[in-house]
């Protein structure tokens, strides 16, 4: 079908496993958010008042999803505030391995 030289052929699958290897990366990063603070580092100087924080900073914050900082802004909605940070456990999607990488981000004030 194509008619390659055998430059080109190596020139092609060198591009090819290069495409590949991002796309793979790119889903690892998804995946995982220590992948993403390798990748893309983020400085973040200070902690977020959990109680005052908007949904635009907590979907820029590190390892929070969008549905996951949605649940948070409904569940600060409905208590009117959080009490301490261990309510954070209560929002749905929130177990002991994410309240630990939370508890880093956030304060409660």
């Amino acid at each position: 079908m194509f008619n390659f030289t055998p430059e080109e052929r190596k020139v092609t699958l060198f591009l090819l496993g290069l495409a590949l290897c991002g796309l793979i990366l790119n889903n690892l990063i998804k995946v995982n958010c220590r992948i993403a603070g390798v990748v893309y580092p983020q400085m973040q100087l200070a902690r977020l008042n959990l109680n005052k924080v908007t949904l635009t900073e907590l979907i820029e914050a590190k390892c929070v999803p969008v549905k996951l900082a949605q649940r948070i802004i409904e569940y600060r909605n409905l208590r009117k505030e959080f009490g301490s940070l261990e309510e954070l456990k209560e929002v749905k999607g929130v177990g002991d391995q994410r309240y630990g990488k939370l508890k880093e981000l956030f304060f409660v004030e």
